[in-house]
């Protein structure tokens, strides 16, 4: 303000229109009022005041609308662009110079709006009109009209922007329109554009039109710089007019303009979205044009040059990205010449089709297009270029008299890795090569499938399939190496740097959430405490919750119709045990092989929870723990899989330590009874107790070694597959990574050891239950033995083959036990188990065991045998009862005995079989067609055998190796669609998860069902039966017969006959009934 001249005038909205208005503390009101009451050469500063406009049209006439402005004058606004504002139609400022004096005329920091035009420059005015920093909008016709002799016009930083609001997309004419309208002589014509953003104008016309008047006396200066001209219809038009023969025409400069977003709509030839050429000679130097729409016409293009324009193009580049309509970029007909200097490049990036980008049509004068050797066409990435030319070779150059250069896209299911290129007059002949398996081949380009990384070769692009969750799982991959999540390297293996996996899942997080904390302890050690709880007293669970989903009654009459089934279909062996547990734990076991091994299935969430505790609970793999996501920073995949597996060695080890805990009891038991100095009393009771505590270690050895053998055989298939992943590579490029992780290549030093450990202990565990079970029946090998091997098969297995083989040759048959030894042996380990625990699989109701059952499993008859040797043959009976319990007994073949078909290692190794073939075939469809050719097998197999003793065993099964194949089934169908461009199987693809989806959620379902409803009948059952009696006993006690007869008339006789016998009467009577 200090700086502010006298020959200032000041307008606000405070301020009156007087005649002495005009300095700080009497402003004028209106811009009108001040310009009447300025001189030549005055500033007049109008207040910004909030943005509030100052209407300047309020109260006139169309005739003395205008703002006459005869003398110089600069408008500026103040604390801010303030707004001046006129009505539509009518022309706000009209500019003449008299007696032929030069006119200035200076907007800064302006906002003008609303007029039919805002300068107008009269007929023979001489004018230097300079707009800056000022936003010129919502004008009917334009900013500014020319019709002046000589002019300067000087447009900085400034903004020319049409409402779309006010004239729906449309104005009448140009936005900025500088020409020369009469043919009067000129003897100089000054036109510099710099700093210009014109945009958003949809006019009839161009939004820019640059056009000079000559003579050959005529000085012409126009250029346009450091301009932005966005979203117009038809932004720059350019042209020249010679009013008189002139040998030499002047030159109009673009020098580092952008246009961008501008386009063409309406079908005619001769115009441009961006630039047109009309006539006359240009320069453009270092232009940008970026997605401009110049729309289907072929003769209509981003840059059109007609038959009378000279153009040179210098540095410029263009660039589409845009596919909403079809652009190309030049298009240029005539006898003039064009050229293109220094480097010019045509990057098209993508396309809405296959389109000509480039067209030159000659005439019968033509002058040809010289192209220096920087010239460039770049096509779309899945398109090869095709070029049509007449072109002769000149100095540093050529020169093409017709050129039409074409890009077409490749066909459906084709790529190319390599784009398109037209590099001075040659092109790539590249060709499109099929579709990979694995691919997504649209448009040219080639996208990853779901559940696919790809890499580049020299000349092809190659997919291999990622591990679950760690690749793009969309149907609308972007690149063929998208990532899921924040993953990324080689096979999308590794989280970025400071970042870790979780642990139940693929996804990356910071390392700042991971933390080792009480919870992950806690839950990890309730988990395995009820893997514990289960193995070693499954029999007990699952006669609770027999006896709690049916009455006694009920259940009784079930027991004897088993008995009768197994009677006729065993030969009279009525303890046979059940195989659910087995049959039960590897149909979720191959399950998961299967479902892991191709593809991703969109399922609901609830649906992939249920079915991930599922699968981790039957596989013996660490369970989803709720809050705990990462346990540890930096967690790599490698060592994830370690721990997520370790859950089966944990259990081992915990048997081991609770089987020493029980034997250190023992020992300090028996060294509390006192020293060697005992009376005869003190003997008798200390051999009681020793008894006792001898009864009930032996009990608890049968569990431990049941649980233990449990444990074994059902770890297998997580233990096999933890160390066959850690040992699976495949080829990317010229190196061999680890498929858990592409950022580790293979033959580290761990998987040498891992590779040890699976030939001593994984391979041959598959002959531990064949060999141990008959070797254990003969009495040749003891449970420690047993259990060692299990651990450190190979070995064993090599000493029990010398033993075998020593037999055969020796012929030593009559060591074994004959068929029904082996089977005593066998029953009387299930017949205690049924004493202690009214049976494991059914409720039987047993008084007495019968003392030819609870011999040694030994074939000599033991007489006397101590404490030690009767715990070590109820834990081999126990083992036994794991191994060959649930199998029917067979015929002898070659060194082995009679006995019971040894299926159990035949069920290991099937599953080692299916885990190496859909680990390490390499191709994913040959995978999925040998496991189900596999599966096929095995089911038929079975058919042909039924290893089970029990029907209803064999039909389980059946039933569960017959969902494998149609699982394995809908896998390779999906194997097929990933891998090959089948988009009209796609539909059906949500038909195959719901089968997936019921094949793997309804049995666990269904029997969650039962039990929960059975529970909840015997819990109403049970409140009914409560209020009608109470057999407690007082009732015993002071019961009469006619309450006896009134209870069993009710239909409860067996309470009634509780209430006056005891409930062991009860079982007696149903046993004897």
């Amino acid at each position: 303000i200090q700086d502010v001249m006298t020959n200032s005038l000041f307008v606000s909205h405070q301020g009156n229109d007087l005649n002495n208005c005009g300095n700080w503390t009497m402003p004028c009101r209106t811009v009108r009022h001040a310009v009447k009451m300025s001189n030549d050469g005055d500033q007049i500063y109008i207040d910004y005041a909030q943005g509030r406009p100052y209407m300047e049209c309020e109260n006139v006439t169309e005739s003395t609308c205008s703002i006459e402005l005869p003398k110089s004058v600069s408008f500026h606004g103040l604390y801010g662009k303030a707004e001046i504002r006129c009505k539509n139609g009518l022309r706000f400022f009209k500019i003449r110079s008299p007696s032929f004096n030069i006119t200035r005329v200076k907007f800064f920091n302006l906002v003008i709006s609303r007029s039919n035009t805002v300068a107008e420059l009269d007929v023979g005015a001489r004018t230097e009109l300079v707009f800056n920093n000022t936003l010129i909008t919502k004008n009917q016709i334009g900013g500014v009209r020319l019709q002046c002799l000589n002019l300067t016009a000087r447009i900085i930083s400034s903004t020319f922007k049409l409402s779309p609001l006010l004239l729906g997309n449309r104005g009448e004419f140009s936005t900025l329109r500088i020409v020369d309208h009469m043919s009067v002589p000129r003897n100089k014509t000054f036109i510099f554009l710099k700093n210009l953003l014109v945009e958003n104008n949809y006019n009839k016309m161009s939004a820019v039109v640059l056009s000079a008047g000559y003579l050959k006396y005529t000085f012409v200066k126009v250029e346009m710089r450091d301009s932005i001209l966005r979203n117009n219809s038809e932004a720059l038009l350019v042209t020249t007019h010679r009013f008189a023969y002139s040998k030499s025409s002047p030159t109009i400069f673009l020098t580092n303009n952008t246009f961008v977003d501008n386009f063409y709509k309406y079908i005619k030839p001769k115009v441009a979205a961006a630039l047109y050429f009309r006539s006359g000679k240009t320069r453009v130097s270092s232009c940008r044009f970026l997605d401009n729409r110049a729309g289907p016409n072929p003769y209509t293009a981003v840059v059109t040059i007609s038959d009378e324009a000279t153009v040179s193009f210098v540095d410029c580049y263009f660039a589409n990205q845009q596919t909403s309509v079809q652009s190309n970029q030049l298009f240029a007909s005539g006898f003039r010449t064009i050229k293109f200097i220094g480097k010019n490049t045509f990057n098209l990036i993508a396309l809405k089709e296959e389109q000509s980008v480039f067209i030159h049509i000659p005439t019968s004068l033509s002058s040809g297009m010289i192209m220096r050797k920087d010239f460039k066409i770049l096509c779309p990435q899945g398109y090869k270029l095709n070029p049509q030319q007449q072109c002769i070779g000149i100095t540093n150059g050529m020169i093409c008299f017709y050129i039409n250069v074409q890009c077409e896209q490749c066909p459906t299911k084709t790529y190319t890795l390599q784009r398109g290129e037209f590099i001075f007059n040659k092109s790539n002949d590249i060709q499109c090569q099929q579709c990979p398996r694995g691919g997504d081949c649209g448009s040219g380009l080639v996208t990853a499938k779901p559940n696919f990384w790809g890499y580049k070769t020299k000349m092809k692009m190659v997919f291999v399939q990622c591990p679950p969750g760690y690749c793009c799982d969309s149907e609308d991959c972007v690149t063929y190496d998208n990532c899921h999540g924040n993953r990324s390297g080689t096979l999308c293996g590794q989280c970025p740097e400071g970042m870790s996996e979780t642990l139940f899942s693929t996804q990356c997080i910071s390392n700042t959430e991971c933390s080792f904390n009480y919870f992950f302890i806690i839950g990890t050690i309730a988990m395995l405490i009820l893997y514990l709880v289960f193995f070693l007293y499954h029999k007990e669970i699952l006669s609770i919750l027999r006896t709690s989903l049916f009455s006694k009654r009920l259940s009784f009459s079930i027991n004897n119709r088993n008995k009768q089934r197994n009677n006729v279909s065993t030969g009279g062996n009525t303890s046979s045990p059940s195989g659910m547990i087995k049959i039960f734990f590897y149909y979720y076991q191959v399950c998961n092989l299967l479902r892991s091994s191709v593809g991703s299935s969109k399922k609901g969430q609830f649906i992939h929870n249920f079915e991930n505790v599922i699968s981790r609970v039957m596989n013996m793999v660490l369970v989803n723990l709720p809050s705990i996501k990462c346990p540890l920073k930096d967690l790599h995949a490698v060592p994830k899989a370690v721990i997520l597996h370790s859950v089966g060695y944990c259990l081992l080890v915990l048997l081991s330590l609770l089987y020493f805990l029980s034997k250190l009891i023992l020992i300090l038991r028996r060294l509390g009874n006192g020293g060697d100095r005992r009376t005869a009393l003190q003997h008798v009771t200390s051999t009681g107790s020793d008894l006792s505590s001898s009864a009930s270690k032996s009990s608890f050895s049968q569990r431990v070694a049941s649980a233990f053998t449990y444990i074994s055989l059902l770890m297998y298939a997580s233990s096999a597959k933890l160390c066959l992943s850690l040992l699976h590579c495949v080829p990317v490029g010229d190196n061999q990574v680890l498929f858990l992780d592409g950022s580790v290549k293979c033959y580290q030093t761990f998987q040498y050891f891992l590779l040890a450990y699976m030939i001593t202990s994984i391979l041959p565990f598959c002959v531990v239950p064949v060999l141990g079970s008959y070797l254990l029946k003969s009495g040749r090998i003891g449970v420690k033995q047993f259990c060692a091997a299990c651990i450190f098969p190979l070995p064993f297995c090599c000493f029990w083959l010398y033993l075998l083989l020593k037999d055969c040759r020796c012929g030593n048959q009559g060591s074994y036990n004959t068929t029904e030894e082996n089977d005593n042996a066998v029953r009387s380990e299930q017949d205690n188990d049924e004493t202690q625990s009214l049976g494991s699989e059914e409720i039987t109701f047993t008084s007495s065991i019968d003392s030819n059952e609870t011999t040694s499993t030994r074939s000599e008859p033991a007489v006397c045998t101590d404490n030690n040797e009767v715990t070590s043959a109820r834990s081999e009976s126990a083992i036994l009862s794991v191994l060959l319990g649930p199998f029917r007994p067979q015929q002898a073949f070659m060194c082995f005995p009679s006995s019971h078909i040894p299926w159990e290692g035949f069920l290991i190794f099937r599953r080692l079989v299916l885990i190496i073939a859909l680990t390490f075939v390499y191709d994913i469809q040959l995978r999925l067609f040998a496991a189900l050719i596999l599966c096929v097998a095995i089911l038929i197999f079975h058919m042909f055998v039924y290893p089970f003793q029990r029907k209803s065993d064999n039909k389980l099964e059946s039933f569960s190796l017959g969902s494998h194949v149609v699982l394995c089934g809908s896998t390779l169908i999906k194997a097929l669609y990933y891998g090959e461009d089948y988009s009209s199987f796609s539909k059906r693809l949500l038909v195959l998860n719901v089968i997936e989806n019921i094949l793997i959620v309804a049995p666990i379902s269904i029997i969650m069902i039962v039990v929960i409803f059975s529970l909840a009948i015997k819990l109403a059952t049970s409140h009914s039966f409560e209020t009608w009696v109470k057999c407690d006993d007082d009732k015993i006690s002071h019961i009469t017969g006619e309450e006896v007869l009134k209870l069993s008339g009710g239909g409860d006789w067996h309470c009634a006959y509780v209430l006056l016998y005891g409930p062991r009467q009860l079982e007696i009577l149903q046993e004897t009934s």
